[in-house]
């Protein structure tokens, strides 16, 4: 149940002939996806969002459930969601707080204890979050790029960018060819009671017409675990903001 609330929070072939070469087709890439994205002056200006979702996601021992969420982020390290899903004609209401370093997880009204494999999968959804902002990928020299093959993201022509970063897990971010808009994100992920290990898929299937702010926002989400559906959501609002205060992400 543990790793199911935490997949929500809350992502390959050969290098060019040349590594020049290979920098300049990754520069590209990424330039193509901040512009399709709003332009890298939104993007540095707003840097909150709020958002809600609906969906379903299969929780093991229950089947596919249904869930309502609602999310407030602020880049670079805060985070909160409020989740509420029906198991076993239970309603269960789960809250997770992530605040820098500072971690907390309520599930109908008590607490949840924060074990190590529980503080690693922030961490690395902490590292997602900051990977798919795009902004970071060229400003942050802790990260390495590297160019992956074209592939095929739900039908659709897709190119790809390794995130290389000391102490992570490897990221593959797949821009669509076309559009230039991130498309899917995939990763090695571990399941932190089972300790077993899975790729990940989270995928942007449909994103809505640019707001007014001239940034297009997801629409529909699908979220992959070895090539099984695990979650698939749609989001009804999702607004851009400069901040929100620092008091909504206190416990």
């Amino acid at each position: 149940m543990r790793h199911t609330l935490l997949t929500l929070l809350f992502t390959v072939l050969l290098l060019g002939p040349t590594a020049r070469a290979a920098d300049d087709d990754i520069k590209s890439i990424l330039t193509k996806a901040i512009k399709a994205h709003g332009g890298e002056k939104a993007m540095a200006k707003y840097k909150a969002t709020r958002s809600k979702a609906k969906g379903t996601i299969v929780i093991p021992g229950a089947g596919e459930v249904e869930f309502t969420q609602e999310v407030s982020l602020m880049f670079p390290d805060k985070f909160k969601e409020t989740m509420d899903l029906t198991v076993g004609g239970n309603q269960i209401q789960v809250v997770t707080i992530v605040n820098g370093d500072k971690v907390s997880i309520e599930a109908g009204g008590k607490e949840v204890p924060l074990t190590d494999a529980l503080k690693v999968t922030i961490k690395d959804a902490q590292h997602v979050m900051k990977a798919s902002r795009l902004l970071s990928l060229l400003q942050d020299k802790g990260l390495e790029l590297s160019q992956l093959g074209e592939v095929k993201v739900e039908g659709k022509a897709a190119v790809g960018i390794r995130v290389s970063s000391k102490g992570k897990k490897d990221l593959s971010l797949y821009f669509d060819k076309k559009t230039g808009l991130l498309a899917k994100v995939e990763r090695r992920a571990i399941e932190p009671t089972s300790g077993k290990e899975f790729t990940e898929e989270r995928i942007v299937v449909e994103y809505n017409k640019p707001n007014k702010l001239g940034i297009p926002t997801p629409k529909k989400v699908l979220v992959k675990q070895d090539g099984k559906k695990f979650m698939e959501a749609e989001v009804t609002e999702h607004t851009q903001l400069e901040k929100i205060e620092a008091s909504e992400f206190e416990k």
